[in-house]
């Protein structure tokens, strides 16, 4: 049987590997663009959810330390400025923020007893069915702050994902709830823990069931 012998020109054609590094460049290269977007992406929305759960904490901590039980307006406004600093480089005005004054009484009755912001907010002034009451405070007399801070997260190219798939919502909240005692305050009988009172709040009433 007869072989055939390729041609010159086609035996270079079939021999060149020139093109191959360009074919493999294309293939790679948007996935390595989706593994360091990830990358970028994932460290981004893990230091916002730390800055969020960080606020939270903040504020409870600032509104427990008022060193006298009826705290003013200038000074929950004052706390409330901690935000900025403390979600930079993330834009705090997109985050919700409520502070409440919580009282247990006996049979783990419990109430909200003020709050601040007293608009905006889920929490109302009154009986608080279904709070989630931290083991600590599950006891006749507690008396703490819970500081909730709830903030939209948009990611790094948002617009840009958007355009690409515009039926994905790429945004999404953060919740954090912290519960934290009273350091500052005043207690106003035998039993009962210290307490602090929202700007034009009323103190807890022990005797509410």
């Amino acid at each position: 049987m007869r072989r055939v012998v390729p041609a010159p020109r086609l035996r270079r054609f079939t021999d060149d590997e020139s093109g191959v590094a360009t074919i493999e460049f294309v293939i790679l290269f948007p996935i390595l663009l989706m593994l360091i977007y990830g990358v970028a992406e994932y460290v981004n929305v893990t230091d916002h959810r730390n800055k969020v759960s960080k606020l939270a904490r903040t504020l409870a901590d600032l509104t427990s330390q008022n060193s006298t039980q009826q705290i003013t307006p200038a000074t929950m406004n004052d706390n409330l400025r901690a935000a900025r600093p403390v979600l930079a480089p993330f834009d705090a005005s997109l985050a919700t923020i409520q502070i409440s004054a919580i009282g247990v009484n006996a049979n783990n009755a419990t109430f909200v007893c003020s709050t601040w912001p007293t608009s905006g907010g889920s929490r109302t002034v009154g009986k608080a069915a279904g709070l989630d009451v931290p083991t600590n405070f599950q006891r006749s007399g507690a008396r703490y702050i819970l500081s909730e801070v709830k903030m939209s997260y948009q990611p790094l190219f948002a617009t840009i994902l958007g355009r690409l798939m515009k039926t994905v919502n790429f945004n999404f909240n953060w919740s954090e709830t912290v519960a934290w005692p009273v350091r500052g305050g005043q207690s106003l009988g035998t039993g009962l823990d210290s307490e602090v009172i929202l700007p034009n709040g009323k103190e807890c009433n022990a005797k509410a069931t």
